[in-house]
């Protein structure tokens, strides 16, 4: 039966006045102690346009009003308790949000759901499901019991749930056992949108499954955009710190102006991870920072897999495309089946950089402490391929420079060069040099080698034939650039066709030529004149046939199994040392 109403009320009453208060009003009961008007029901109501059975139901036919309104200084404005499966307050607006919460220092609107139930739900045709603004504190706040999540947002045109603060987190999500902190689903639009001038868009912690996870069949799963800050954020202990999935659009998209558009980091598993069918797994856009960015102590930083698009991408028109660090384990780590499994471009810039070691702070790079890295920076390793193949349509394909250009070491030759070869500097060969041909006999089934002829001096040589005169004599005309690049020259003479015991050289070479004389009149002499360079690199960079061995190369060899000596005691590059990554001592 109806509750009637209490024979008196408790205190004096207090000092509201609504006329003071300038308030029009239906129903006016004012308690210094308890409750200023209480409504119990107990028939359900006929009015089936307007909630119903309700304690107390406020209807304002208006165009704009408010059908139940409450405030206080210090306390709760309305207070709704529901029973069962029903909320404790139920609001619904046609244009507006159905239920609106303000608060200068706490939170606008708070739920706590129980059993299976949301402790806040909104829903809206055109507008957010759930709306909540905050200038210090969070704007909508929901915390689920058991599988439930604690705030729920859906929309069929807009977010499902949007949230904005100025310094603080714009949505805050806390799950508790396997459920998501936050949690959006979407037909056209984003699932879960944060935006933040200062902080985060959207923050996600969980300690058993995902901080935050989107899903969406053709517009990304989670989207976050700062100006400031990362887009996104997500941190795990065990699990993926953001995690992603697509059939047709990005899993995982981050866009921002000064910092990373998706940043990840994780303690047991990667960072960042994306998975696609279709498209990217993930796609980062920054235009000065990395576009991605991910940071990971034991695992891949940023790991991505696909099965016929991209695995990662990254795109930079001035800073790095792609950056991967990492302290024990791999930077980067790219694995295709039948596709490319890096594919990097840049515009202007170096497509791929790759540093190892740990460089000092005062020259520029960070000291960890450590002792040297002496592993290559770039590896490439093919079972049946090139290990790395670089190419260039108008420079260099492969670049390199170090205390030793290039190293190179194979089964059968050291280096396959199928073009000319240019040296700018010295020649060094630490056996015979040779040159091989299709045998001029039978060039399909031999070749033919020669040595090339050594000396200790920088040595040329000069030939040719020369006819007698009338008097057996006959001058020999040499380039003009003879006496600039020759000096110390050697002469060989020999008659064709007859002795010529008198033959000699008559004038030595000068204003680039010589003569001879002493033949028979009208023979044939053959002439050979070799010449010691004297031009200025030659002179800058003299032969020294004896030279001392340095101290590190000392006791070893250059071919050690010609010397009846094991392989290990030849002279190479020394093999690179165990990577420990430990510290100086330890």
């Amino acid at each position: 039966m109806p509750i009637k109403p209490p024979d008196s009320r408790s205190g004096v009453g207090s000092t509201f006045d609504p006329v003071q208060e300038n308030l029009t009003y239906g129903v006016w009961a004012d308690s210094d102690t308890g409750a200023g008007v209480i409504g119990a029901s107990e028939e359900p109501m006929t009015d089936t346009a307007h909630a119903g059975p309700a304690g107390v139901v406020g209807v304002n036919k208006a165009t704009r009003g408010v059908g139940v309104e409450g405030f206080c200084d210090r306390g709760t404005g309305v207070v709704g308790i529901g029973g069962n499966d029903q909320p404790g307050v139920l609001g619904r607006a046609s244009t507006g949000p159905g239920v609106l919460g303000t608060s200068a220092q706490g939170v606008g609107v708070a739920g706590q759901g129980g059993g299976t139930s949301a402790g806040v739900t909104g829903q809206a045709d055109v507008g957010p499901g759930m709306s909540g603004t905050s200038a210090q504190g969070v704007g909508v706040a929901g915390q689920g019991g058991g599988t439930s999540a604690g705030v729920t947002g859906r929309a069929d045109s807009g977010p499902g749930v949007t949230g904005t603060s100025a310094q603080g987190v714009g949505v805050a999500g806390q799950g508790g056992g396997t459920s998501a902190g936050v949690t959006g689903q979407a037909d056209s639009g984003p699932g879960v949108t944060g935006t933040s001038t200062h902080g985060v868009g959207v923050a996600g912690a969980g300690t058993a499954g995902p901080g935050v996870s989107g899903t969406s069949t053709s517009s990304p799963g989670v989207s976050g955009s700062s100006t400031s800050g990362p887009g996104v954020v997500g941190a795990s202990a065990p699990g993926p710190g953001v995690s992603g999935s697509s059939t047709g659009g990005i899993g995982v998209a981050g866009t921002s102006t000064p910092g990373p558009g998706v940043s990840g980091t994780s303690t047991a598993g990667p960072g960042v991870a994306g998975s696609s069918t279709g498209g990217p797994g993930v796609s980062g856009t920054s235009t000065a920072a990395p576009g991605v960015a991910g940071t990971s102590t034991p695992g891949p930083g940023v790991s991505g897999s696909s099965t016929t698009g991209t695995g990662v991408s990254g795109t930079s028109e001035s800073g790095t495309a792609v950056r991967a660090t990492s302290t024990s384990g791999d930077g980067f780590t790219a694995a295709t089946d039948t596709g490319t499994g890096a594919n990097i471009y840049s515009h202007d810039g170096v497509a791929v950089m790759a540093m190892c070691g740990h460089p000092e702070p005062d020259k520029g790079g960070v000291g960890f402490g450590f002792s040297p890295n002496r592993g290559p920076a770039v590896l490439g390793h093919s079972w049946f391929g090139t290990g790395i193949q670089g190419d260039s349509e108008f420079d260099a394909g492969v670049s390199a420079w170090g205390s030793t250009g290039l190293t190179a070491s194979g089964k059968t030759l050291g280096a396959d060069i199928n073009n000319g070869l240019r040296v700018n500097g010295v020649i060094v060969s630490a056996g015979s040099a040779r040159f091989v041909i299709d045998h001029p006999l039978d060039p399909t089934e031999n070749t033919l080698t020669h040595a090339f002829v050594a000396s200790p001096e920088q040595k040329n040589v000069y030939d040719g034939v020369a006819t007698l005169d009338d008097t057996g004599a006959a001058t020999v005309t040499l380039p003009d650039w003879f006496d600039a690049l020759n000096q110390h020259f050697r002469y060989q003479l020999t008659p064709i066709g007859a002795p010529a015991p008198g033959l000699y050289v008559n004038a030595e070479i000068s204003g680039n030529s010589f003569s001879v004389a002493g033949g028979p009149p009208g023979g044939k002499v053959s002439w050979q004149v070799t010449g010691v360079r004297l031009d200025k690199w030659a002179r800058a960079n003299p032969v020294t046939p004896v030279t001392a061995k340095p101290a590190e190369q000392r006791g070893r060899f250059l071919h050690p199994t010609a010397f009846d000596q094991p392989a290990e005691r030849g002279i190479g590059v020394p093999p690179a040392p165990a990577r420990t990554n430990s510290p100086e001592g330890v």
